[in-house]
């Protein structure tokens, strides 16, 4: 596989999600539960962004968990469509390259991307990507 190979093989495309308006306390309980460090963030069965437990250590200074929602920490991401995209975020399509994918969260500074795919969206980590790196 190597790093030209596309990252549909290791999206997670069962990723977690939460709803915008779940409080701090269900992001922190669902990223314990699914044992990951993302989570889909969806309003009306529509994901809207993006968040990472970088969002969460940023947030739990000394807040009240049930109080702050997770469209307050959040990263907004519309998905990238043929027309005008006011809020895109690091994603790719699942038929990138690998390669790709590590540059443009390198050039992005993040550790995780929404992937596009055949009606449905999932996440991708940096550890996905590394999985491909190694198998050649």
């Amino acid at each position: 596989m190597g790093l030209a190979a596309e990252i549909k093989s290791v999206v997670n495309w069962d990723a977690p999600s939460i709803k915008i308006d779940d409080s701090l306390r269900k992001v922190i309980h669902q990223m314990v539960t699914h044992k990951t460090s993302a989570l889909l963030v969806k309003e009306d069965n529509e994901v809207v962004g993006v968040v990472t437990d970088i969002d969460v250590m940023d947030s739990i200074n000394n807040k009240d968990l049930d109080a702050i929602k997770a469209s307050e920490f959040m990263s907004t991401c519309e998905l990238i469509k043929e027309e005008k995209t006011q809020t895109p975020c690091a994603q790719l399509y699942e038929s990138e390259s690998a390669q790709n994918a590590l540059k443009l969260m390198s050039m992005a500074g993040v550790h995780h991307l929404l992937v596009s795919g055949e009606k449905k969206e999932g996440l991708l980590s940096v550890n996905d990507l590394l999985k491909l790196a190694i198998e050649s």
